[in-house]
């Protein structure tokens, strides 16, 4: 075990194995309802480049049993040295690329890790030196947490573990502690360019950062009954995955654009409290929701809208997503129409990365970080461009904005980015129309509200 002075938990309790294995998830995520609305046409992951780094057990195991025959026909490289199997590798690996129990069995190729090895060798974190190179991976899981550190130490582990994201297009997974009242971890948690996880009951580490950047809520996005938040993390792995192949050949493979994919895809009618802010672009708890794989994929089918830097002349699909450049100084618009006579809700969410410059390149490794800070509006374009501002997102702490509006009447409507820095960035919409029902239908409707729970696609 390396002597630098770092503690790396496991973000795990012992739970039945009813509640790891069971696929109840699946539902309630939207993926079985993918798998009947796309059949065969649904990918599964073949062909994706995974990493997965573990906390050692007391044996210095690390890798997932190989044995199983949910990884039966993949191949496993074991990236820091050969050890044996890890039970909670094994469990963490059956909802990333379990052949039956993930959303993305076709996945065949996995690197594993010491969590510890990974960080210290690979990204060489507190050592001075630039950094290691390792494979250019499409998708990587973290389910443990590290603390045990100075601000100094867990900031260089960040600013390299999010420089590495950046530099390979990776989405990087990482999970929030466990229990409601436990501290938010130092590492890894605080990645800005990461997806942090959490579980639906909100049963992870909900406290404000304490590292790197401006304090801030770092759990982005919650998954129901998987358990323990090992379990949930590479759900969200698994659905990136199944994202990123299906945009293979687009820019919807950015992680910036995936990033906003799963946000803006994930409900929150499951979660009486959810709210946010213009300066808070999620909830304290929940993040920008529950994942709903469903929603973010009919997002990408939507297909790619640029931004228009005048008054668009043409409108954005219900759903759908962007990525481009912004010069920082030339606002863009995207233009979208509710039919007359109906209304509906949105979920938008404009994401970008953590900047990371490595200014000693291939000496020592000293970052110059940027967090550039844009904005997200929504205005009602119906009597002029820009007529009324409805709504906006503009806090300086995040590299996300969220804009969730529900009662969207009949009429023309106009997104707004905006800011003051030059950086990439992912942009997805989410827009659900709902017809006014007649009033010989309220009294049923109202009666069927009141016994049922309302899940928004």
């Amino acid at each position: 075990m390396n002597s630098r002075p770092i503690l790396i938990v496991l973000a795990f309790i012992m739970l039945p194995s009813t509640m790891i294995f069971g696929q109840s998830w699946k539902a309630e995520i939207g993926f079985n309802d993918l798998v009947s609305e796309k059949g065969g046409s649904l990918g599964d992951g073949a062909g994706l480049n995974v990493m997965q780094a573990e906390a050692p057990d007391g044996a210095g195991n690390y890798m997932p049993d190989v044995t199983v025959g949910e990884f039966a026909g993949k191949t496993f490289t074991e990236g820091s040295g050969a050890f044996g199997a890890n039970n909670h590798g094994t469990l963490v690996a059956r909802n990333f690329y379990g052949n039956s129990s993930s959303m993305t069995g076709g996945i065949s190729s996995i690197t594993g890790y010491d969590a510890n090895n990974y960080i210290f060798n690979w990204l060489n974190a507190l050592s001075g030196n630039d950094l290691n190179s390792t494979p250019a991976f499409d998708i990587g899981n973290h389910s443990y947490v590290g603390n045990g550190l100075t601000t100094a130490q867990a900031e260089d582990i960040l600013e390299r573990f999010d420089f590495v994201i950046n530099r390979d297009n990776t989405l990087m997974v990482v999970g929030a502690n466990n229990g409601s009242t436990s501290a938010t971890p130092q590492v890894l948690t605080p990645s800005y360019n990461a997806i942090a996880v959490g579980r639906s009951d909100g049963g992870h580490s909900q406290s404000l950062t304490s590292v790197y950047g401006a304090p801030r809520f770092a759990t982005s996005i919650v998954v129901p009954s998987a358990g323990a938040t090992s379990f949930s993390t590479p759900v969200v792995g698994s659905a990136a995955a199944l994202l990123k192949q299906a945009g293979a050949g687009t820019d919807f493979v950015q992680n910036e654009v995936i990033r906003a994919t799963l946000f803006a895809g994930a409900t929150k009618d499951e979660f009486a409290s959810w709210d946010r802010t213009s300066t808070r672009p999620m909830d304290e708890v929940f993040g920008f929701g529950e994942l709903n794989i469903l929603n973010s994929y009919h997002i990408f089918e939507g297909g790619q809208f640029e931004g228009s830097t005048s008054d668009p002349t043409s409108n954005i699909n219900d759903q759908g997503w962007d990525y481009g450049d912004f010069d920082g100084t030339k606002d863009l618009f995207y233009d979208f129409s509710i039919a007359s006579g109906g209304n509906a809700s949105l979920s938008a969410v404009l994401s970008w990365n953590m900047d990371i410059v490595d200014v000693n390149s291939g000496i020592a490794f000293e970052a110059d970080r940027n967090l550039a800070d844009l904005n997200l509006e929504l205005f009602d374009s119906s009597g002029s461009f820009l007529g009324t501002l409805l709504d906006a997102s503009n806090g300086s702490a995040y590299n996300n904005e969220h804009i969730f509006f529900e009662g969207l009447d009949g009429g023309n409507y106009t997104f707004r980015i905006s800011g003051n820095s030059a950086t990439d960035f992912g942009f997805s919409w989410n827009i659900q129309s709902v017809p006014e029902p007649s009033s010989a239908m309220l009294l049923g409707l109202g009666a069927i509200a009141i016994i049922t729970r309302r899940r928004r696609r």
